[in-house]
């Protein structure tokens, strides 16, 4: 498995647990802002990872979703770069 096939993998999954569990009115525009907020993680945060440090660090769906929530606090508190 490839760095890039992982990293599309671990998107795609995250994306149907995410959507699934915090897509509670079911709107469109939500599911859009949540899988965007899900790609921007992978890209931003988990791309930096080398293949080897992907593999140690999402063994499971629970440390896939910490993570992503981890990443999604630190963006609240420290502001999006548009809106510090």
């Amino acid at each position: 498995m490839t760095k890039t096939e992982f990293l599309e993998n671990l998107e795609k999954a995250l994306k149907k647990v995410i959507c699934g569990m915090f897509n509670e009115d079911g709107t469109p525009e939500t599911r859009v802002e949540l899988e965007k907020q899900v790609a921007e993680f992978v890209r931003d945060n988990a791309g930096e990872y080398t293949l080897e440090e992907l593999m140690e660090t999402f063994t499971s769906a629970d440390a896939a979703m910490a993570l992503f929530l981890e990443f999604q606090d630190a963006k609240r508190i420290y502001g999006e770069p548009e809106n510090p």
